[in-house]
């Protein structure tokens, strides 16, 4: 069976796996689909195709361009891996890391974590998921009367968003402010990081995954001001239940995090309903900062695993210098897509 790389002619045939597969996957979704794995050359789908043309395996690879301390690092982050028959996905796994040989991934199936972990991949602790308001989600198989309660516990507990500007000190809201913005510029990159391993995309990648334009998915982008200077930048994902920090980056840790809470209550000022906000840290400054601002963060570490096809990449464990934000690869990508609840709603 080949192994192929997803372009829109295969949607169809994509289709009819996700249908096998018996999950609500963003993979059926064609603007997601089409604008994450076929236009640009910074992310690929890998399908294997059975002989008569019908999908039985998928492997998405996004080649994200990281920093690890003076050194620059491609590190592909799989995703969207599903299979419907044995041994299928394991082809697209070997195939997908030998093409991008460090491979990542954040979160993750217990399928997807055994075959890694099997591997000799490194498992990286103290990666850790924040909430303002928390979201209650609700999880297949649940009943009606367990839906009924975390509905009623999201409208008791929340406080409005704008609420939250009271715990951030004042003599912070005198230095730091956002300011919104529609592009990204050169003076918005960080040349000189604080964090020994980050995320770096270049303005190219930025403008490309983080496109403040897209029907799927709305990024609103904050530059982040400090003393009245660019000190660093915020991408939030806005959709109507959820805000998430997709991506951020600047000069100082604790700047950097009042920056991001600030962009948070910027976007939802003047919501009716208040909404739950997500983020991720694995740095001790900034978790503090969030915690004092009114962050709460979940029980369990979120799993995070870098390794490559003969074992460990040979990156250090300690992660509390690290940079480590939510929407990496699809993790911020998942239906229902804006778009569709808007067709649903008209």
């Amino acid at each position: 069976m080949p192994i192929v790389e997803y372009h829109p002619a295969y949607f169809r045939a994509l289709c009819n796996f996700v249908t096998e597969v018996g999950i609500n996957l963003g993979l059926s979704h064609r603007p997601f689909v089409d604008y994450y794995y076929a236009s640009s050359d910074y992310c690929r789908l890998y399908l294997l195709v059975a002989g008569d043309g019908s999908v039985v395996a998928t492997y998405g690879v996004e080649r994200m361009p990281f920093e690890y301390g003076h050194r620059e690092l491609t590190i592909g982050f799989g995703a969207n891996f599903y299979s419907i028959r044995p041994g299928a996905g394991g082809l697209l796994f070997v195939h997908a890391h030998k093409v991008s040989p460090v491979g990542l991934v954040y979160g993750g199936s217990p399928d997807s974590q055994r075959l890694i972990r099997a591997k000799g991949w490194t498992y990286y602790s103290g990666v850790r998921v924040f909430t303002l308001n928390d979201e209650y989600a609700l999880r297949n198989g649940e009943g009606v009367l367990r839906q009924l309660i975390k509905s009623a516990a999201r409208y008791v507990t929340r406080a409005s968003l704008a609420s939250y500007e009271s715990l951030i000190p004042l003599s912070v809201r005198k230095q730091i402010s956002v300011l919104e913005e529609k592009d990204y510029t050169r003076d918005l990159l960080n040349p000189d990081s604080p964090f020994v391993f980050r995320f770096a995309p270049t303005l190219d990648y930025l403008a490309w995954r983080y496109n403040t334009s897209l029907t799927f998915v709305r990024y609103r982008l904050f530059r982040i001001l400090h003393g009245g200077r660019t000190a660093g930048y915020a991408v939030i994902n806005e959709s109507p239940a959820k805000l998430i920090v997709a991506h951020c980056d600047g000069m100082d840790p604790e700047v950097l995090a009042y920056g991001v809470i600030l962009s948070i209550l910027k976007v939802g000022e003047q919501d009716r309903y208040p909404r739950c906000a997500v983020l991720s840290s694995c740095h001790p400054g900034m978790q503090n900062v969030y915690k004092r601002s009114g962050f709460a963060a979940q029980r369990a570490e979120r799993s995070f695993f870098v390794g490559t096809l003969k074992g460990p990449a040979g990156i250090a464990s300690d992660t509390s210098n690290w940079l480590i934000n939510y929407d990496w690869g699809d993790n911020g990508l998942r239906p229902p897509f804006p778009d569709q609840m808007k067709d649903q709603v008209n």
